[in-house]
Parts: structure tokens; sequence; C-alpha cells
């Protein structure tokens, strides 16, 4: 047996020996004998606390049929050997017999590090990063039963559809109540918007904004329908790591529910189990775990999916999603920052479908070469002209537009465009998108998608895409 496998080894039954948090001495005499039958040295030890569970259990199912048999049976007997199977262990034991035995199901481990209070233990969650709709069906035909079934194992079903439906016809006045004492910085504008947003938000935008990018469940950026336990958590290195469960649904959703709850109770040895009876239903609102997260997201508006509007009938830059204006800004950063946003596009790389591959930006560094500053000061002078034009549209004089091709003016301009979306970062999702940045090659840009940039004229009153827009049509006839 090689090294890396008698390390994976090592790592399950440590995690095992500490699930319950008791570590027994009949647990460390068997877990002598196995280290003495799988050649378990000290240096392997090491190792396996340089592991996550994740790895250990995808090393361990490279291993053959016969030897995976034979390990399953070690790990129950590590198990029981102190006269007990804790739910925590029969958990971990779950764990093992769904990725070890050879199943037609996809099932592995995620492991990653992430806030405790985003996730209760006993809560269950269906993800998926495209709708799938049999299952779908399958778990909304079956809601109920597939709720009781997990109950029995002490576990909710966290199932996003239930909770958006519970949002939605809870009463608008308590909900607005609810809302107004968790978040009152919230405008009256904004919560009576979040009914509208509420029916739009789906299971699988959940599981790629917020589990994947905002949480780091790299797993879930392109993950099958599936159940995801929280199983345990494990010390790797100076960090703790929490480990999860994916098993992966078809349309037989209550079938395999049942098969799950079936093996859990196999392995757990008590004759109690905690069934809570809080409910996210009418009249309450569950504010812990995956609730809580999505609560927040839904109705706190933490980190929400934005647009950028550019309204020249007000004169001001905002995110409507959220009900934010950019206050601090003057005529002229607000001028600046369109014009980046409009060379975003104007100078954008594309493929050949037409498709944008990447933004374009501003470079104002001058060439050492004198042959090429001719060109250069032409660019400069387009840009400036294209600078106050816009600092026309925003109601100044185009005349006495400030000259941006000076450093000593440009450069503050672009640190106050900058305090100003990034005071508001813990609002807006990916905020960094929507900051004007310099890259290595001295290039100055906004890497938001053209799509998220909208604009309100005396012309189109109601909000339309920045690139449609009379304005940047006729920026775009300057050259």
């Amino acid at each position: 047996m090689k090294a890396i496998e008698r390390a994976a080894i090592a790592r399950v039954l440590i995690d095992l020996i500490k699930a319950d948090k008791v570590i027994d001495s009949r647990e460390m005499d068997l877990y002598r004998n196995l280290k003495s039958q799988f050649s378990i040295n000290r240096k392997d030890e090491i190792e396996a606390y340089t592991l996550t569970l994740s790895k250990a259990v995808n090393i361990l199912k490279e291993l053959d049929t016969n030897i995976l048999s034979d390990l399953l049976g070690t790990f129950e007997d590590m198990t029981v050997s102190d006269g007990f199977c804790a739910r925590e262990e029969a958990l971990l034991m779950l764990m093992l017999h769904f990725c070890l035995n050879s199943s037609e199901l996809d099932c592995d481990v995620i492991s990653t590090v992430i806030e405790e209070a985003w996730f209760d233990e006993r809560q269950v969650l269906y993800v998926e990063s495209h709708h799938a709709k049999e299952v779908n069906f399958g778990i909304s035909s079956n809601h109920r039963a597939i709720s009781r079934e997990l109950k029995l194992c002490g576990l909710d079903f966290v199932y996003l559809p239930q909770i958006v439906h519970h949002y939605i016809t809870t009463p608008k006045e308590l909900l607005n109540e609810v809302v107004a004492m968790l978040s009152p910085s919230l405008s009256e504008n904004a919560i009576s918007g979040l009914l509208t947003k509420i029916k739009l938000f789906k299971t699988d935008t959940f599981c790629i904004e917020q589990l994947h990018h905002k949480l780091g469940f790299e797993e879930l950026a392109d993950t099958p329908p599936a159940l995801l336990f929280r199983i345990s958590q494990s010390k790797v290195g100076n960090q703790v790591f929490t480990n999860f469960l994916r098993i992966e649904l078809t349309s037989e959703v209550l079938t395999i529910v049942q098969e799950i709850v079936d093996i859990f109770l196999s392995y757990n040895g008590s004759d109690r189990i905690v069934v809570s009876h809080k409910k996210d239903e009418k009249g309450s609102f569950l504010y812990n775990g995956f609730y809580r997260q999505v609560f927040e997201l839904l109705l706190l508006q933490k980190s929400v999916m934005c647009h950028l509007l550019i309204d020249l009938i007000h004169g001001t830059i905002s995110f409507p999603e959220i009900d934010l204006t950019l206050f601090g800004l003057h005529r002229k950063e607000k001028a600046l920052y369109t014009l980046f946003v409009f060379e975003a596009l104007n100078n954008a790389i594309r493929g050949e479908d037409g498709t944008i591959k990447q933004n374009g930006g501003i470079n104002f560094t001058a060439p050492t070469s004198a042959k090429l500053m001719p060109k250069f000061n032409r660019r400069m002078e387009l840009l400036q002209r294209k600078y106050a034009k816009i600092y026309g549209a925003f109601g100044g004089d185009q005349n006495n537009a400030p000259d941006i091709t000076k450093a000593d003016i440009r450069l503050p301009m672009i640190s106050g465009i900058r305090r100003a979306i990034n005071k508001y970062s813990e609002k807006i999702y990916d905020a960094e998108r929507f900051v004007v940045n310099r890259d290595k090659n001295g290039i100055y840009g906004i890497t938001a998608h053209p799509d998220v940039f909208l604009c309100k004229d005396f012309q189109n009153s109601e909000a339309i895409s920045a690139f449609d827009s009379p304005l940047f049509e006729a920026l775009s006839k300057l050259g």
C-alpha cells in the first residue's frame, strides 16, 4: 500500500475517533491495532493532517473494490469500538457508505473553510447549478414525505423554492415590518421592490452566486442536482475545514432519500433522535443556517447582483436593485466614470462569434518614442472631446470641462470614484467589477460586463442599455 493511501486511511480513522468529541481508550486500542495492520507510521499520521477529508476519500475511491469492502468493515468497527455509534459517527459512516460503495449515484465529499454560522448541522440543502426539471418535480410532488423521512434522522430539508413561496405568500405588511426591523437603513422603495426580486430567485442562481462565488464552494460551480449534508469538521494544518456529503439525485428523489435514511439509521446507535419542530412557515421566519443566509440575501440584500444606472435626468449614478445612489461624486467624476464605461465596450476584444472576450480600457501613458507622440496626442485630444461631451450631458459647460489628460487632475478623480464604490462593497455583489483599476500594462478599465450598464436621459425616461443610449451613440460617431 502506498504512503498516500495509508495517510488517507489514517485521516478517516482519526476523524471517526474525534467525531463524537470523546476519545475512548477502546478506540485507541483498536487504532493501535489498525496502525499495525495497515503499516501506518508516524510520518503517515503527519501526512494525514495535511489531507482534507475530501482528498482522503478521493484517494480511497481509487483502491480495489475488495480492499474498499474490507476498509468499510474496518471503519464500522471503529465507530462501535466504544460500544456506541454516535450521531456524528453515523453521518461519517453514511458518507463512507455512499462514497466507497459502488453506486450508480455520483457521491463525493466537499471540504471547505466556511463561517460556521451559515450552516446548521441539522439542515440538508438541495443544490443544482442548472435547473433540473424532473428532479424538482420529484421534490415538489413529494416534499412532505421527503421532509418527514429526513426528520427521522433529525434532519431538516431546505428546499429553496419552498422558502421563496413562503416569502411571496407572507402578507406584505408583516414582511415589511420584519425587514424594517432587521435592516432599518433600507428605504421604503427598496423594501417594496423585494417581492418582485424574490419571485425571480432560483436555486441554480443561489448555488452559483452565493455558495460558489461568495462562499467558495468551487465544486458547486457545475453541480448535478444533489442533496448537501454537513457531516463533520476536520483540522487540516492550522485551518478547520467543514465537510459536506453531496449525493446526486434523479427523478426518484423519495426513493433515494428513503435509502439514505435507512442507511443512517442502521449506523446510528442512539434510541433518541432530536427533531426540531421550528418551521419556516405562515407567521414565522427561521433565522439560522441556510435560512438566515437566504433571508439576508433576499431581504437584507447583502451582496446583491446589480446593474449600474447612469441617470442623465437627475445627474446621478446609482445601483437600482439596492436603491443606492453614489454620493460624494461631483459632475467631473461622474463624467469620467461614464467615459470609462463607454471605452470598456468601445475598445473591447471580441471573439469570432461577436461576444466580448475582454473589456477595453484607456492608456494614459505617453510613449517613449517621439515618433509615436503625434498619434498619442491625437488620441488624448479625442478622449478629451468625448469627456467634454459627457460632462455636458451631466449639465456642465463642455468648453470648461476639466482636462483629464493631466494626471494631477485625473488621478484624484479616479481615487474618488473608487472610494465611492468600495464604500458599498458589502451590498454590491462583486463590487470590484465596477471599480476603475489600472492593470500591469498601465491600462485603466472596468471589468463588469457591458450588459450591466444602463442609462436614462430626457429621450428615454425608462432605463435602457447604456450602449443604446443617444449619448453613447454620439460618442461612437466621434471616432
